[in-house]
């Protein structure tokens, strides 16, 4: 038998393709060793595979290869079915000429001129703020605008009643990168004055929070006034300028809002993305993966919120969100360490799952007693670990997550001493700013 790595390279196509066939169903590994994960393949199932890369160059959907790989074609059939695609292919060849014409009609149309309403892109740098604002996952996009003014509305007056001026801009950050209609990770708040006063002004039990927002070295930006018809516009032109200049996002987007001089006048918005140069990404990518530190951790306790799934939609991030908030809400957990927040992530023990797994957000505590509705309890035994820390912004995680797996595990000398690991956000966590700091466990035993 072959690792996957092995065979990767004979049918010169890459793990991570392997690993996703997996998934669908396409073609299973001979074998997963269900203590350390490694997969196993056969040569034989080099047929299969050219199987599925020869459907695939003929344009077939990987969900249609699945349904063909498990017929038995005769040649007419397999005939049939060509003809079918090659008419579709057509089709699809047409309407794409029919678009292109569409296209440069309207660039035909163009005078030229630039809105007066939409600014070019530009680079700044943003220092430190402090920002007192509120974080919920909202059903539905059209329930955005009324949440944030009755938000804004609430987080003035809670700062009128401690006595803390506003410095006139609100603020909205997106949780999340892609685009979606629910389910909005958002936060909305009002930058305040940095004072030494007001740090240290916050209601354990009030739904708002006074906090540091991450300052950042390099902030794409554009701005736009008065017509909300420009947003769309306005996104689409920063998001293509990031690309164009070899730049990549490292933190959320944000909207800032700036109070007009004068009633009549319509609002200001600055769009802002942080952002990094390519090619100081992946040379700081590259200085983070660092040889780990090994040493052994006590057993501990943990009770937090649970989810299980694929985190396909970045469900782990609405997750420690809805925590956040019911740890407010509670005044925190009885008997916690203080020692960090921990996300426990427990992989499934079957051999051929299909790729969900257990996340608990949580507290470790000394002892349990009264655990908070809708809250579970995990026991940790005592390992010796391999700690890894992760640097910077959250879209290179799974960076991290590759080298500590398929590149660090293989080569170490160690194997998985069971299907867990955990993240270990103390105060060196910064919300992915870039000088932000966590740290991954892995439970490591020696290689006999």
């Amino acid at each position: 038998m072959l690792k996957i790595g092995e065979f990767s390279k004979i049918a010169q196509v890459s793990i991570k393709t392997l690993r996703y066939y997996d998934q669908m169903g396409l073609l299973r590994p001979a074998h997963i060793d269900r203590y350390n994960g490694y997969r196993y393949y056969e040569l034989s199932q080099l047929v299969q595979l050219n199987r599925i890369l020869a459907f695939k160059d003929l344009d077939f959907s990987l969900e249609q290869i699945r349904e063909l790989l498990k017929l038995d074609l005769s040649e007419n059939a397999l005939q049939n079915m060509l003809q079918e695609k090659a008419q579709a292919l057509h089709q699809r060849i047409d309407n794409d000429h029919a678009r292109l014409i569409r296209v440069e009609n309207r660039l035909m149309n163009i005078s030229g001129i630039a809105n007066p309403n939409l600014s070019p892109v530009v680079l700044k740098s943003a220092s430190q703020q402090l920002v007192a604002s509120v974080r919920q996952v909202l059903p539905t996009a059209h329930a955005l605008q009324h949440w944030k003014r009755e938000q804004l509305e609430g987080i003035k007056r809670y700062l009128n009643g401690l006595g803390i001026a506003p410095a006139g801009t609100d603020i909205l950050i997106y949780h999340q990168d892609d685009f979606r209609d629910i389910d909005l990770d958002v936060e909305v708040g009002t930058i305040i004055r940095d004072t030494q006063k007001q740090t240290k002004t916050v209601s354990g039990k009030s739904p708002f929070r006074i906090h540091s927002l991450a300052g950042a070295k390099q902030l794409a930006t554009i701005i736009m006034t008065g017509d909300s018809s420009l947003v769309s516009a306005s996104y689409a032109s920063l998001t293509q300028w990031t690309q164009v200049n070899g730049f990549r996002p490292i933190g959320p987007w944000r909207e800032l809002t700036f109070e007009p001089e004068h009633q009549d006048n319509p609002d200001v918005i600055e769009i802002q993305r942080p952002v990094i140069n390519s090619i100081d990404f992946y040379q700081q990518t590259e200085e983070n993966l660092m040889e780990p530190r090994i040493f052994t951790k006590p057993a501990f306790t943990l009770v937090g919120l649970r989810y299980f799934g694929k985190n396909e939609h970045q469900e782990i991030s609405e997750l420690w969100t809805k925590f956040n908030q019911r740890i407010q809400a509670l005044g925190g957990l009885k008997s916690e360490t203080g020692e960090a927040a921990i996300g426990l992530c427990i992989g499934p023990d079957e051999e051929h799952s299909d790729g969900s797994f257990e996340y608990v957000a949580g507290f470790p505590v000394t002892k349990v007693e009264e655990v908070p509705e809708g809250f579970v309890v995990r026991d940790v035994p005592e390992y010796t670990y391999a700690v890894f820390a992760h640097k910077g912004d959250l879209t290179s995680l799974g960076k991290t997550y590759e080298y500590i797996y398929e590149c660090w595990l293989p080569q170490s000398g160690y194997q998985l001493a069971d299907r867990i690991d955990f993240e270990y956000y103390d105060e060196e966590f910064k919300d992915f700013a870039p000088d932000s700091v966590f740290y991954i466990y892995v439970p490591v035993k020696k290689v006999n």
